[in-house]
């Protein structure tokens, strides 16, 4: 099961480097979209990594950890509205939402700590999608453009 899970965490980061790429190679149009699409679907993600506490072992399914996930699923929900406030904001709230997941993750997840190949498969996706939006940042202020 942990090679699944490694290979779906790839299959996922493609579509991260996918979409903040196509800005610096296609129309200004379709780079917003692009950027768009990226900010939301890391909200799903982040949505999706906090509805997984609930299937974590009961000691660590606890009130605290149960009420923090409903507290990431709403922060990818906010994500994905801020989006259409202000682009940049919410590239920056995923950054950040992201690695607070994985360290919360770190922290309190066993199956975090007695994988180590999903441990680093997990921090390594963690970086490459913040470089993926900073990517898109750099795009959103590229003065050349």
């Amino acid at each position: 099961m942990e090679k699944t899970k490694v290979t779906l965490i790839y299959w996922g980061l493609s579509l991260f480097v996918f979409l903040s790429l196509m800005p610096w190679i296609f129309n200004p149009t379709i780079a917003i979209y692009s950027i768009e699409t990226l900010a939301i679907y890391g909200g799903i993600v982040v949505a999706f990594l906090g509805g997984t506490i609930w299937g974590w072992d009961k000691e660590y399914a606890s009130p605290k950890n149960l009420w923090l996930a409903i507290g990431f699923s709403l922060l990818g929900l906010g994500i994905c509205l801020l989006t259409f406030i202000n682009l940049s904001v919410s590239l920056i709230v995923l950054i950040f939402s992201l690695h607070a997941f994985l360290a919360f993750e770190k922290k309190y997840s066993t199956y975090f700590q007695a994988n180590i190949k999903y441990a680093n498969a997990r921090n390594l996706i963690t970086n490459l999608v913040t470089i993926c939006c900073i990517t898109s940042l750099a795009y959103l202020y590229n003065p050349y453009i």
